[in-house]
């Protein structure tokens, strides 16, 4: 009994509600998932086509499937006089989504706005650059490696509060069985669940779609297969209706505390914005 503490359900509550978030920059988005942002201690995973923004919300970029992730990393840098989290963020690139001009764009005019809100806040573009990680992470081999010292890594840099996987598809698409694929990543998902719950670390995953074939067609859906989308807390779709001209739509898959829904936003030379 003495190994672990029974928590009553408004215990569980308050703790859920009161954690931090990162906000995206889009009202749209951060309502939709139901914490003002990606909330730390949690697992969040970005699907979708190419184009459709995943990589810019972690970090801002006009490239097609580098939209999503950008910018998270740059909003985790938001001061705490303005209610942000002054945090660092660390990338993992598996797959040479990452364009360091991009982000500094990103970065440079979500930190401007910052500085528009609250004029007293002073940001050093250096220092600011400074706070994100990057580890190129091309392969199997160097996948693995990476996921076995984050730990270490977390330990030695206490104010990383994201950590973004881009992709977490790429290392396992060749030279890896199924059955293999499937125990290395159900390990390093339970490692990631308990980084972010012990640590408060906000984890985005961008997961890429494939075609599932059947009797009646194929669907397209995303890859890893149905047990893997039972490990993330939140499932965010991105799409890019032809319709909507520049305006992208999220949807809310899966999400352990909100209902199913639909943001509209846009991507913009400054980042993730409203349409």
């Amino acid at each position: 009994m003495s190994n672990y503490k029974i928590h009553t359900a408004t215990e569980l509550w308050q703790k859920e509600t009161c954690l931090p978030s990162i906000p995206t920059f889009s009202q749209n988005l951060d309502h939709i998932l139901a914490n003002g942002g990606v909330q730390l201690g949690s697992l969040t995973e970005l699907l979708g086509l190419p184009g459709t923004g995943k990589t810019q919300l972690c970090f801002l970029l006009p490239i097609k499937i580098c939209h999503f992730s950008l910018q998270l990393c740059a909003s985790v840098q938001i001061p705490k006089v303005l209610s942000g989290l002054n945090a660092e963020a660390l990338y993992i690139d598996t797959n040479t989504n990452f364009t360091p001009t991009r982000f500094k764009e990103i970065l440079t005019a979500s930190l401007l706005k910052c500085q528009k809100i609250e004029p007293s806040y002073l940001f050093n573009e250096e220092e600011a650059l400074d706070r994100l990680h990057y580890i190129n992470a091309f392969g199997i081999e160097k996948f693995c490696a990476c996921m076995n010292r984050i730990s270490v890594f977390l330990a030695e840099h206490p104010r990383v509060k994201l950590i973004v996987i881009d992709s977490i598809t790429f290392p396992f698409k060749e030279g890896i069985s199924v059955q293999k694929r499937t125990g290395l990543l159900f390990r390093q998902m339970a490692d990631l669940q308990r980084i972010a719950m012990e640590g408060l670390i906000a984890v985005v995953l961008v997961n890429e779609m494939s075609t599932r074939l059947g009797l009646s067609g194929g669907a397209v859906v995303g890859s890893l297969g149905d047990a893997w989308a039972h490990r993330c807390n939140k499932r965010l779709l991105l799409s890019n209706p032809s319709e909507l001209g520049g305006s992208r739509l999220a949807l809310l898959l899966k999400s352990n505390n909100a209902p199913n829904f639909v943001a509209k936003f846009q991507i913009t030379r400054e980042g993730i914005r409203d349409s």
